[in-house]
């Protein structure tokens, strides 16, 4: 995936200005420069898929692991480096959001099975505000489409883990080297902009980087 283009950030913006006045009502953005720090959230939300594939490849390397969690590092590869084939800018941008957030989510998943069932995370940040903001800046039906579809794969990958005892033993393995200290390889997107997300089972707000 190439950076947004200065022509496609440009429209970014026009095109969160028509799109903020749709967004669910638990983003909150500051009336004076919301749109603009939700246009540079996005922008390091697309500029940041790249970094988590390499280092899910590290991981790979690392644990010496392949099969189905390899099949589908790729597969979020190859969301990126499908060609952007479209005619306006419009077209581009959403192309960028859609190829972004199908990776960031098969990758959330990939990571939370990770973390959940064998403590090695891969990412050292918590992508499912960042996503969620994604999913809504995209729209229903198509993002909960995203979501289905991702879903099915993590099926799939749950399956091909618990059956391979292998695996298993690597993941655990590998487990075992890391340290107890947090990861900070990664900046949270919800740490530096002007977006929060309000929770009706919270009384605060979240920050998002």
């Amino acid at each position: 995936m190439l950076p947004l283009s200065a022509q496609t950030s440009e429209f970014l913006v026009a095109y969160l200005n028509e799109r903020v006045k749709h967004l669910h009502h638990s983003i909150n953005l500051r009336e004076n420069d919301g749109t603009a720090a939700l246009a540079s959230f996005i922008e390091r939300y697309v500029e940041l898929v790249p970094d988590f594939i390499r280092a899910f490849e590290d991981f790979l390397s690392m644990a010496d692991v392949a099969g189905e969690i390899a099949r589908q590092v790729v597969t979020a590869k190859e969301f990126l480096d499908a060609p952007v084939e479209l005619v306006s800018s419009e077209e581009s941008l959403e192309a960028h959001m859609y190829q972004a957030y199908l990776a960031h989510r098969l990758l959330e998943e990939l990571n939370d099975v990770l973390n959940a069932s064998y403590h090695c995370p891969v990412i050292p940040v918590d992508m499912t505000r960042s996503n969620l903001i994604v999913h809504h800046i995209i729209g229903e039906p198509f993002a909960n489409q995203i979501d289905g579809a991702i879903q099915l794969l993590n099926d799939k990958l749950i399956v091909a883990i618990n059956a391979d005892g292998v695996m298993q033993t690597k993941l655990k393995s590998y487990a075992g080297t890391l340290s107890n200290d947090p990861i900070t390889r990664y900046p949270c997107l919800t740490d530096s902009s002007n977006i929060r997300l309000l929770f009706k089972s919270q009384n605060s707000r979240v920050r998002l980087h």
